[in-house]
């Protein structure tokens, strides 16, 4: 079954409520810097009482030690998705993935952000292209334990034919049209990232910018429906 996560990405933590009052469905609910830094445990348990799942977009990155206190401190939230930077290296995943134990926490792990093009290769003074970047960086984190990869839809089906391991594949840059309006550089409608692979859907304007928002997350859904037909 694909997933819809909103990504709350709005500026306090009264319209954050307003929006989760509104909404029907009971999505995944992705929240980053801007709620968590300012409002921590009391915006995560609303969520949670809500009966949402909670996602932490929180891209870890960070010495071994450091990032395992931070998965650690997700487990004690309750957090039901964790991401982390697997540009952090193999001890920081493994420390990571320690961290977890077994709980239910799903760590994901971020490759290559959607808002990144091809020059983002040579900020970096990468040999690889931005498609082999990101599946180098994908199998070794789930090789050694990660649940999942955040990536563009342009890598899902390539990365998912390429890693023999099960994983999930965490799709943002999410819009109900392909062409392009903001800073999102690879993105995708939600029946071509279903089609490529996508496991979990990362969406945030299309649904906030909405006047309608549970219209708007039906007739997602329903090119989800329609792409897995």
């Amino acid at each position: 079954m694909v997933k819809i996560a909103l990504a709350l990405d709005v500026e306090n933590d009264k319209i954050a409520y307003k929006i989760l009052d509104e909404i029907e469905e009971k999505l995944i609910i992705k929240i980053g810097y801007a709620l968590f830094i300012k409002y921590g445990k009391e915006i995560v348990k609303n969520i949670k009482d809500r009966g949402f799942e909670l996602f932490l977009d929180l891209k870890l990155h960070d010495i071994p030690n450091t990032v395992y206190n931070g998965v650690k401190g997700a487990v004690q939230l309750q957090a039901d998705y964790l991401t982390i930077h697997t540009l952090g290296g193999l001890d920081m995943i493994k420390k990571a993935v320690e961290a977890k134990e077994n709980s239910n926490l799903k760590l994901l792990g971020v490759t290559v952000l959607t808002s990144h093009g091809k020059d983002y290769i040579d900020y970096i003074g990468s040999k690889y292209s931005l498609e082999d970047l990101a599946l180098k960086l994908a199998k070794n984190s789930i090789d050694y334990g990660l649940d999942g990869i955040v990536c563009s839809s342009n890598e899902v089906k390539f990365l998912k034919t390429s890693i023999e391991r099960t994983f999930l594949a965490v799709v943002p840059g999410i819009r109900l049209t392909s062409e392009k309006t903001d800073d999102q550089t690879r993105i995708a409608t939600p029946d071509q990232a279903v089609r490529n692979g996508a496991d979990i859907l990362v969406i945030g304007r299309p649904i906030l910018q909405s006047q309608n928002k549970n219209q708007t997350i039906k007739k997602i859904k329903e090119m989800i429906n329609e792409a897995r037909s």
